[in-house]
């Protein structure tokens, strides 16, 4: 192994594109999150205002790390973030799995190298066991810990009846009782693979879920509501449905569709995104079914887990699902600006 070398890229070129592809296909801690696809439509539907700060590590002439980031102003101060973490729940460095070690850290020091480009850098969404943190204080950046955030999720076992019995009794007749409604025929599951089938489906779904929040009297997050967030996501399922990293599901009764759920998923893990029904489905059980057949569908392709990422709802411990933690740190130059930047409560506030 040669030395390693960092460049900064300040455009995402085709043939970045490509590399990080292959990168993407080598890192067996990637999630689609990290994808070239989901990089690609998220700069393109919410990179306005933004600069790319996109480090590439190389091994050679071979690609070995990525750092996606991106650098944006808050007020006077120059703040650094992970790609796309207003919409992707993890965020981590991308590397080749003998040059990881390697990767993180010849980032860390090529960050602190170029401390006088940045004030603050948010480093958020990170997956439990990250060594991203360790390797930033080791370059002599200066952290400070942020709270945790909750990410439940269950370690799937290798059957779903081993899976069942891991549940209360209660549960576990209920779950069975919901599934029938799809093995015995009431309802039945289409996924949607065609490219042509996905604006429309993706349409379907964003009514289905607007209509089931206000059916209940409460309100989505504004973005998600909104046509942008309807065609960022058809974007995403074009990008990554063919590619096996995204899944979209439909529940018909009949001719009619009654639930819609996109989810991710890759050879490891099943990442449960968002999904909704219609109200006068509700006794089925729909979302149950849901989840349930994805649980199913993950042990029977041999994924390890089923990940409800960010947020402690109660319905995710329900299925028996246990907290990973993520990290969030604040990294600091030293600078005096960047201290001032941390210092000023207020605008902290803004930047998290």
């Amino acid at each position: 192994m040669g030395r390693m070398r960092v460049v900064v890229h300040a455009e995402i070129t085709d043939a970045l594109l490509a590399e990080w592809a292959e990168l993407f296909a080598r890192d067996p801690e990637a999630t689609p999150f990290s994808s070239p696809g989901w990089a690609k439509v998220w700069w393109s539907r919410r990179g306005a205002g933004a600069r790319l700060f996109v480090l590439a590590v190389r091994d050679g002439e071979t690609l070995v790390g990525l750092a996606p980031l991106v650098l944006r102003r808050t007020g006077p101060f120059r703040v650094v973030r992970p790609f796309a973490d207003d919409l992707a729940d993890y965020w981590e460095v991308l590397a080749a799995p003998a040059s990881r070690a390697g990767v993180v850290e010849a980032i860390a020091r090529e960050i602190r190298r170029r401390a006088g480009e940045w004030d603050v850098f948010l480093l958020k969404r990170l997956p439990p066991a990250s060594a991203t943190p360790a390797a930033f204080a080791a370059a002599g950046l200066r952290l400070q810990a942020q709270p945790t955030s909750p990410y439940p999720a269950i370690e799937l076992p290798s059957s779903f009846d081993a899976y069942l019995g891991s549940l209360p009794t209660e549960r576990r007749t209920n779950l069975r009782r919901r599934l029938r409604h799809l093995d015995e025929g009431e309802l039945t599951l289409h996924e949607i693979t065609d490219r042509e089938s996905i604006p429309e489906a993706i349409d379907r779904w964003h009514q289905i879920r607007n209509d089931q929040w206000s059916s209940r009297g409460r309100e989505l997050a504004p973005l998600h509501r909104t046509d942008e967030f309807r065609d960022f996501l058809r974007e995403i399922a074009l990008e990554l449905v063919p590619r096996g990293l995204c899944l979209l599901w439909e529940f018909h009764r009949g001719a009619e569709v009654v639930g819609s759920f996109l989810n991710l998923a890759d050879d490891r893990a099943f990442y449960a995104y968002m999904g909704g029904y219609r109200a006068d489905a509700g006794r089925l059980g729909i979302g149950k079914i849901a989840t349930a057949e994805a649980i199913r569908r993950s042990i029977s392709s041999g994924r390890r887990r089923y990940d409800f990422l960010e947020g402690a709802e109660s319905y995710k411990y329900w299925y028996g699902a246990e907290d990973r933690r993520s990290e969030a740190h604040i990294a600091m130059s030293g600078r005096p600006r960047s201290r001032a930047a941390v210092a000023l409560g207020t605008a902290l506030h803004r930047l998290r």
